[in-house]
C-alpha cells in the first residue's frame, strides 16, 4: 500500500544509496569538483611562481 508519509523517508534511503555510486562515476569520467579543481589550480599557479623565481636566479 502506498504511504504519501513516508515519501521522504524512502527518498533519503535512495540518495544514500545513489549518491556514492554517482559521486564514483562522475569522478571515474573526468568530472571533478569544483573546490577540488581551485585547488589544483592554485598549486599550479603557486608552482609556476617558484618556477619563474629559479630561471630568473640562473
Amino acid at each position: 500500500m502506498f504511504n504519501p508519509f513516508g515519501m521522504g523517508k524512502d527518498l533519503k534511503g535512495m540518495e544514500k544509496m545513489v549518491k556514492p555510486a554517482l559521486e564514483k562515476f562522475m569522478k571515474e569520467s573526468g568530472f571533478e569538483k569544483k573546490e577540488e579543481l581551485k585547488k589544483a589550480l592554485d598549486r599550479i599557479d603557486s608552482l609556476e611562481k617558484k618556477l619563474s623565481e629559479l630561471e630568473s636566479r640562473v
